[in-house]
């Protein structure tokens, strides 16, 4: 009895848990991250606003969930902010979501 009581209990406590929205904490872009389409081209580049970039080493691109994501799971024409390094080279990309691409 105690332990289809335990399991009950734990069945509840483990869909409870599935209903319950994921948490995203917000994400922090800074302000100076420069605003752009992105597009996929043949790693290490990238379309900026259609033009050709380089991508610098260890480059993350981070999706609206936070996920990080390869390159080429970026579609064409999607709005972006992004910062470069010393170098010129994109180092960070971050996709914006349809509200984050309404604010300018």
């Amino acid at each position: 009895m105690r332990i289809a009581s335990l399991l009950a209990g734990a069945v509840a406590a483990l869909l409870f848990a599935a209903s319950a929205p994921a948490q995203i904490a917000p994400r922090k872009i800074p302000a100076n991250a420069l605003r752009g389409t992105y597009a996929p081209a043949t790693f290490p580049g990238a379309y900026i606003d259609g033009k050709l970039m380089q991508m610098a080493p260890g480059v993350r691109i981070v999706m609206p969930d936070n996920r990080t994501v390869p390159p080429a799971q970026v579609a064409p024409e999607t709005p972006v902010r992004y910062e470069l390094d010393a170098q010129g080279k994109i180092r960070m990309v971050w996709v914006l979501s349809p509200e984050e691409a309404r604010k300018r």
